[in-house]
């Protein structure tokens, strides 16, 4: 099983339009983890928001990156506990017996609501293997 970490879509995703963000993870050798991922939902009434078309703009070296759907109920910290909403959870693989660094870089296209224009977030994952 691997451990999922999720943020709500346009809170934790997004700082700024067409912005650009480095965020480090370990994770455990011969392991499948969830590095990141997150919920499309619309913060204040729960409604399912659009999952973005996540692109791997640079897989890692070390294995493999999976981009796979995802579903969740919100917790007690939300306005709409219990209720499941739909996302994606960023799943790394590494090689048998590999140790040591690895990166993977994504490309997030987002729009605040319908109407806002397209902005493209690009996260790079250095992931630690031990």
């Amino acid at each position: 099983m691997y451990r999922l970490i999720a943020a709500a879509a346009g809170l934790a995703l997004l700082t700024s339009p067409g912005s650009a963000e480095t965020i480090e993870r370990t994770v455990k050798a011969n392991t499948v983890s969830a590095i990141d991922g997150f919920l499309g939902y619309e913060v204040n009434t729960c409604y399912p928001s659009v999952i973005p078309d996540v692109k791997v703009r640079q897989a890692p070296a070390n294995r493999t990156l999976q981009i796979r759907p995802h579903e969740q109920a919100l917790g007690k910290d939300t306005r709409c506990p219990g209720t499941k909403v739909r996302g994606l959870a960023y799943v790394y693989t590494p090689k048998k017996g590999f140790k040591g660094m690895d990166e993977v870089v994504l490309d997030i296209p987002w729009s605040w609501n319908d109407l806002a224009t397209q902005t493209l977030l690009t996260r790079t994952y250095r992931i630690r293997v031990e």
